[in-house]
């Protein structure tokens, strides 16, 4: 069995009898820091190569519950993403590219209890996206630059573990099942190209310790 038929079976098939103990009325203080790494070597390139892939999130939230161990919210998140040794069209390289993304959105979020201060949750949201682009040549030189906007769907499940009273932490994997549209504009010296692309993704295909994400949520 895969990954995510095991979890979908613990998000949605775990027993209510355990309470989470989120009461109606409250509200939910939350934040969320994930990062993820990954390098590609090209030994066969002149000179050999590693391309090295950075990108991380940094989520703020804040939700009512709106019936017990459920819970309605806005979020606002900001997502940097990097790379070294790229290409682009006819631009001598090796470029560093960086991309800064942000997003505001509202999510749905429902807690099960595990007993013991643990808890599993699942949540889904929808967002509005933002970013803008850069890229510079090997002597920090920019060459590139750009700007995109669109939208997403997602579905994200994890854990949370209570503190205290007015505490949890928890641990997610971001993005479990991720639709998205996004329209990107790119100019390159005197070229411009404009994209419009539609993906469907899922952070399962990754190492779970790289796509793994640490956030908290604080009861008012």
């Amino acid at each position: 069995m895969t990954r995510l038929p095991l979890i979908l079976l613990l998000i949605f098939s775990c027993s209510y009898s355990a309470n989470a103990q989120l009461s109606k009325g409250s509200y939910l203080l939350g934040g969320q820091l994930s990062f993820s790494s990954t390098t590609n070597s090209y030994p066969s390139y002149y000179p050999p190569q590693d391309q090295k892939y950075n990108s991380g999130n940094f989520e703020i939230s804040i939700g009512k519950v709106i019936r017990e161990n459920a819970v309605l919210g806005m979020v606002i998140s900001y997502t940097p993403f990097s790379y070294n040794y790229a290409y682009y069209g006819n631009i001598v390289g090796p470029l560093r590219i960086s991309n800064n993304g942000y997003s505001i959105g509202i999510f749905y979020r429902l807690y099960k209890g595990l007993g013991k201060d643990f808890f599993l949750f699942g949540e889904a949201g929808a967002s509005y996206t933002g970013s803008t682009q850069s890229g510079k040549d090997s002597t920090g030189s920019k060459v590139l630059s750009g700007s995109g906007s669109g939208g997403s769907v997602y579905v994200m499940p994890g854990i949370a573990y209570k503190v205290s009273k007015k505490c949890y932490l928890e641990l997610t994997i971001p993005d479990i099942f991720n639709v998205t549209y996004n329209s990107t504009k790119t100019t390159a010296g005197q070229q411009t190209n404009k994209i419009d692309q539609f993906n469907i993704s899922t952070s399962l295909n990754a190492n779970p310790l790289n796509a793994l994400g640490i956030g908290f949520r604080l009861i008012l």
